[in-house]
């Protein structure tokens, strides 16, 4: 392998000879300056696929298939112009969203019931899923799409695709789209053969962990084990709203014995005489009848679930303003924290300065420079920040939220706000002792994680 050295002052160019296993190294060690031109070089093949926005579901799911890719952009087929962003993901929600336990067939719906999976489901009596549905109703449009320039760094791509959530970040070049990048392109990046071939790397790598054993099974706990594995939340909260409001502020909360939540009503919503208050409060109101509702029949109280019940509710009663909301809550049977959050609501999981492992990111990265808590009196920090969960933002001070305006449909979606299928799913390992600071951003802007 060669590369063009720069040439000096008086120097003509010459041609350099590196090892494989040199560049290697070469590329592990100043990863920095790799860029996403480099990811987008290392990818099977360069060429930009595209779908148009009113094809069939199932022509871009042939056309995933063949191409070997897992995100297609979307254009306007009369100008040419791109209009969004479409991958496996769009399409398996769009299939969830459409399947019945009654009817298992695959059916055509009407054209009218053709909806997004982000939009009200369709009326099972309708049918089911429809390969018809055009590729419009179910992508990402454009205005929800963050991307990378091909200049951007490895790292600043891993950022961002940690930070946002997405699994596929188109690279633009101006007002050209150059690719689709993954987390997948980064490993391949960062993980070069090392000099191997290809079939070296094959019997070395993946033959040895080659095939399930047959004898393999699912590791259910015992009767009676499950609840002994199990932690418990000890919930407290305290409100501090601004001295200069006047009011009790527009966060709202829920504290329950297996899910906490905070709302966070947005204060625009003042200069049209409504009172901000009231949407976060109907949500955490809502969250919680959803709660006492699965606790009777012995539903897990996953929130995911939770939220999209309660916006249904919050919906149907015609609740006008928008919020941010976090609801957090244990796993049923597993060491682990799950929550759902929209917006800029947020927390941050703190642990024993002498347990601490390594802060951990969304994509489950070891994160540099974490910064322990302040000291005590002997000047040993008392906790570590083990995790912080992503925030989202449309643009600066303009957080993802669910809501509803007067003007709003009382069917279908409202591009002025976010639905729980935008909500960032977090899934973190705990500890006994641990402890998790859920707030909104009237918290998190104005103190620092140290003073936490």
């Amino acid at each position: 392998t060669t590369r063009q050295a720069s040439p000096g002052p008086s120097s003509e160019p010459s041609m350099v000879a590196r090892s494989p296993r040199s560049l290697a190294a070469r590329s592990l060690c100043t990863r920095a300056i790799l860029t996403v031109r480099d990811l987008l070089a290392s990818k099977r093949s360069s060429a930009v696929k595209f779908v148009a926005a009113d094809a069939p579901v199932v022509v871009a799911a042939q056309q995933l298939t063949n191409n070997r890719e897992t995100a297609l952009i979307v254009k306007d087929p009369s100008t040419r112009r791109v209009v969004g962003l479409l991958t496996q993901g769009d399409i398996v929600r769009c299939l969830a969203s459409r399947l019945t336990a009654e009817n298992m067939s695959l059916q055509t719906l009407p054209s009218e019931a053709a909806v997004g999976w982000d939009d009200e489901p369709a009326d099972p009596a309708l049918g089911m899923v429809s390969w018809d549905v055009p590729v419009s109703c179910i992508m990402t449009p454009t205005e929800k799409i963050v991307y990378l320039t091909p200049g951007d760094t490895i790292d600043e791509a891993r950022d961002l695709l940690a930070t946002c959530g997405k699994r596929h970040i188109p690279v633009l070049d101006g007002s050209s789209f150059l690719g689709v990048i993954s987390p997948m392109t980064v490993l391949r990046c960062l993980s070069p053969a090392g000099g191997r071939s290809a079939k070296d790397a094959f019997v070395t790598t993946v033959m040895p962990r080659r095939g399930v054993p047959q004898t393999t099974q699912i590791d259910q706990p015992a009767e009676g084990e499950e609840a002994q594995q199990r932690l418990a939340i000890t919930p407290a909260v305290c409100n501090l709203p601004h001295p200069h409001k006047g009011t009790a502020g527009e966060d709202a909360y829920l504290l329950g014995p297996q899910l906490v939540g905070v709302a966070d009503g947005v204060g625009s919503w003042w200069e049209g005489g409504i009172d901000p208050a009231v949407y976060a409060q109907a949500l955490m109101h809502a969250s919680a009848g959803e709660c006492a509702e699965r606790a009777r029949s012995g539903a897990e109280q996953r929130p995911r679930k939770v939220l999209e019940a309660a916006w249904r509710a919050t919906r149907k009663a015609r609740v006008l303003g928008s919020a941010t909301i976090c609801l957090v809550a244990l796993h049923p049977s597993k060491p682990e924290l799950i929550a759902a959050n929209i917006g800029d609501s947020g927390f941050l999981l703190l642990r024993p300065a002498h347990t601490a492992s390594p802060r951990l990111g969304t994509l489950g990265v070891a994160a540099q420079g974490a910064a322990p808590s302040s000291p005590e009196a002997d000047g040993q920090a008392r906790y570590s920040v083990a995790f912080r969960s992503p925030q989202q933002l449309r643009s600066f001070n303009a957080p993802f939220q669910l809501g509803l305006a007067p003007d709003s449909p009382e069917e279908g979606g409202d591009d002025r706000f976010e639905t729980p299928q935008d909500a960032a799913l977090v899934r973190v390992p705990i500890e006994e002792g641990d402890v998790v600071v859920l707030a909104t951003d009237g918290l998190f802007d104005n103190v620092g994680e140290e003073e936490v």
